[in-house]
């Protein structure tokens, strides 16, 4: 025998047909590690298998606006009504032309004329007063107004259309005429100023629907010999606001 030569390794026993068991199995050795499978290439954008999205398609946290107004010229006509007169209701119309400076930033000049109405209101008031009801009569104003937007967002009608809106805050100087309060009525001019603030929505690009409501202070002086007294006029008002150009170009600030 050739001893120098490496013995054969033997082959495990295979059982007898009378039923012979096998030899014991050896726990302690650690078992043996799994083949390691071909690596595959995972999207960055997702699981393999899905459809890759484009990053400008994905929904930004802060979209970009839907509506521009800078450059634009913005030509309003207002029907207007005061609501803090309860005896001699005024009711008016007018017209607004504003230049948009910014976006969020615009110079208007507004005009209105107003017409009253005598409410029931009217004679009550003589009775309890003993016939001495003051109202200083208004007939227009002509205002030049900064108009700020400092809020803009969007709205969804019925769950599917997208409305886009912003509220404005306006303040500016100007002219009023109007009528003293009492008997001869001496008509004139008096320099006046207002505060508002207001609602705007764009369904198109090129047309606005507003909510408005303007307080506007004037001096008046119902008789020669008493000191002069701050009017004020709270007036509500609607309004459709045309674009002009009709359409815009987004521009990134």
């Amino acid at each position: 025998m050739d001893l120098s030569a490496p013995p054969k390794p033997k082959a495990p026993p295979k059982p007898s047909a009378d039923g012979d068991e096998l030899p014991p199995v050896n726990l302690s050795a650690p078992p043996p590690k799994p083949a390691t499978p071909p690596a595959q290439a995972v999207s960055p954008l997702g699981p393999s298998g899905e459809r890759d999205v484009a990053l400008g398609d994905r929904v930004k946290a802060v979209q970009r606006k839907g509506f521009l107004k800078r450059h634009r010229l913005d030509l309003t006509p207002l029907f207007a009504v005061t609501v803090n007169d309860a005896f001699y209701t005024k009711f008016g119309g007018g017209v607004r032309l504003a230049w948009n400076l910014e976006d969020s930033f615009a110079i208007g000049a507004r005009w209105v004329y107003f017409e009253p109405y005598r409410t029931d209101a009217v004679r009550q008031g003589k009775i309890a007063f003993n016939s001495q009801l003051l109202t200083s009569q208004l007939y227009g104003q002509l205002m030049l107004d900064g108009i700020w937007s400092p809020v803009y967002g969007k709205a969804a009608v019925i769950g599917r259309s997208i409305v886009h809106f912003d509220v404005f805050l306006l303040a500016g100087f100007g002219a009023v005429r109007t009528a003293t309060s009492v008997a001869p009525r001496s008509e004139g001019d008096h320099l006046a100023a207002d505060l508002g603030a207001g609602l705007r929505f764009y369904p198109r690009e090129w047309l606005a629907f507003e909510l408005g409501l303007t307080g506007t202070f004037y001096p008046d002086q119902p008789i020669a010999s008493v000191p002069g007294t701050i009017q004020k006029i709270v007036v509500a008002s609607v309004g459709v606001s045309i674009f002009w150009p009709f359409g815009f170009d987004y521009y990134y600030p």
